[in-house]
């Protein structure tokens, strides 16, 4: 458990941040995908598209930071991504 502290009160504040909203996306998304399965609210993808997207934003910025060449592909992969399910919005 010390570990785990030692390694967050070394992070900069930013990283904080966009740990905590990595977080409750990636929460936010299982609860939908299960409201989804289970039937209780059908049109729950419509949300589901843009925090995935939102999700691989934020994981963009982590990875660049650490690899400029990671960081460039999936930026890359996210703004088809986004592209892609805006695009699926508006068939919709």
């Amino acid at each position: 458990m010390s570990k785990v502290r030692g390694r967050w009160s070394q992070k900069q504040t930013d990283e904080k941040v966009l740990s905590v909203i990595n977080s409750i996306c990636s929460i936010s998304i299982i609860i939908l995908v299960c409201m989804q399965i289970l039937g209780v609210w059908k049109s729950a993808t419509n949300i589901f598209y843009p925090l995935v997207g939102v999700l691989m934003l934020i994981q963009t910025i982590q990875y660049w930071k650490k690899n400029k060449e990671v960081g460039k592909l999936s930026l890359c992969a996210t703004i088809l991504y986004l592209g892609f399910s805006i695009f699926i919005y508006v068939i919709r």
